[in-house]
């Protein structure tokens, strides 16, 4: 009786203990979110965070080491998925991911958070190191292992340089994040798609090439007029 009386108040305990510390951690993370989208890089710390929540700044460092550490949480939290490496079409799988991304990033806040875990792995090399194990890393490993199915699927031919078509297809859309010169969207997606599918798929580039010079030397054929002494076909009789 005893003992059943002593084990109850504990195990009651931790069952209520488990929710404050998920309800600690999404305070975190919502004072982050808040504060990021209000103040900007400029004022995104730790302490300010700390005092945000309400909670003390070992709450925080218990959970993310850096400041950094903390950014890549948020940053990955609201991405839905990368690469889906096992996808049947190449084109469509770059086409879906791209069009996902360009959509969170149209949310200043998402845009904001990138920019600042580019600008903290500058001078943090644990930062720095995330951003490679957590957010670039896995996203590049699905591509490569969906261009390397497209290979064995005879999708595209084995001899690209697979490291430098991912540079190319998401390059342009880290830079465009990072200096916002130009906008985020579905036809810069397609532009993009388009400029990088010859190298992708060079024999339907040929053959849209081939069709397309058949279909202007036609078009100039008969746009030309007749030779000297050559007649004109006459025209029908109106009845």
């Amino acid at each position: 009786m005893t003992t059943s009386a002593n084990t109850a108040p504990q195990a009651s305990e931790a069952t209520r203990g488990r929710p404050r510390n998920q309800q600690t951690h999404g305070a975190i993370l919502e004072a982050a979110r808040a504060l990021l989208r209000r103040e900007g890089e400029t004022r995104f710390s730790i302490e300010q965070v700390a005092g945000a929540a309400g909670v003390s700044k070992a709450s925080i460092y218990r959970r993310w080491p850096t400041k950094g550490a903390l950014l890549v949480d948020l940053y990955m939290e609201g991405f839905s998925e990368g690469v889906r490496q096992d996808a049947r079409s190449l084109r469509a799988e770059f086409k879906r991911y791209l069009l996902a991304t360009v959509e969170r990033l149209k949310d200043p806040l998402w845009r904001r958070i990138l920019c600042s875990l580019m600008a903290e792995g500058q001078y943090d090399t644990v930062t720095a190191e995330l951003l490679r194990e957590r957010v670039v890393g896995p996203r590049r490993q699905a591509g490569l292992a969906l261009l390397q199915r497209a290979v064995e699927t005879k999708q595209i031919p084995n001899n690209l340089d697979h490291d430098l078509v991912l540079d190319l297809l998401f390059g342009p859309l880290w830079y465009r994040v990072l200096f916002a010169h130009a906008p985020l969207d579905a036809d810069f997606v397609d532009r993009l798609l388009k400029q990088i599918e010859p190298i992708l798929f060079p024999v339907k580039a040929a053959q849209i090439g081939a069709a397309r010079s058949k279909e202007s030397s036609a078009r100039r054929t008969t746009e030309l007029p007749p030779a000297q002494g050559e007649s004109q076909p006459a025209k029908p009789r109106k009845p």
